[in-house]
């Protein structure tokens, strides 16, 4: 390599891309909104407008449907009766939170804000926070529904056309399917 300067130059470019992903998403933001290139910043709107209006529309839901997830799950958790009901919101909490944040960095990646959850989760816990009598129930009828909304929404993502956001969504699916499978389990239980 010493004497073939392309080589090595092809060794560098290599080395290099290879480190792209592992990089996190506060290094790839800060870096997109503080530098003087504007090649960051175009390449950034060129990922966002290559991406389908499907895969745009996936990474809202997705991240509107986790946040909600997490939030109900944690406003309900103290109140629950069945220990079964509870030990599931606790894993709501830890499933979702640990997707929420695979997603928010793929969302960067791609050039993506996902929206802000703060006045979704406000409203929820207005919701949930009312609840007492058969919480138990309604929580578990209400992370019926949402998981098959969820598992409807994951396989769809599966069949993207951009190889990132469809490996996220398969990778994810098996966990949200679980879901969906114990939560229909638990529907039976505590009614």
């Amino acid at each position: 390599m010493k004497n073939n300067p392309t080589a090595l130059h092809c060794a560098l470019l290599v080395s290099a891309l290879s480190l792209v992903p592992a990089m996190s998403a506060e290094t790839t933001t800060s870096r997109s909104t503080t530098t003087s290139d504007s090649r960051a910043v175009s390449t950034t709107a060129a990922t966002e407008s290559n991406l389908s209006h499907s895969d745009r529309s996936f990474f809202e839901k997705a991240a509107k449907s986790g946040a909600k997830e997490v939030a109900v799950s944690k406003n309900v958790m103290d109140r629950l009766v069945n220990p079964q009901v509870r030990q599931f919101a606790q894993m709501m909490v830890n499933d979702h939170s640990g997707a929420n944040a695979g997603l928010s960095t793929l969302a960067t990646t791609k050039g993506i804000t996902l929206p802000a959850t703060s006045s979704t989760e406000m409203k929820l816990d207005e919701k949930w926070s009312k609840k007492s009598k058969g919480i138990d129930e309604d929580y578990i009828e209400e992370m019926v529904s949402d998981h098959k909304d969820a598992v409807d929404l994951f396989e769809k993502a599966a069949k993207s056309e951009d190889p990132d956001i469809a490996a996220f969504a398969r990778k994810t699916l098996p966990t949200l399917q679980q879901h969906l499978a114990t939560a229909k389990d638990l529907k039976k239980t505590v009614k």
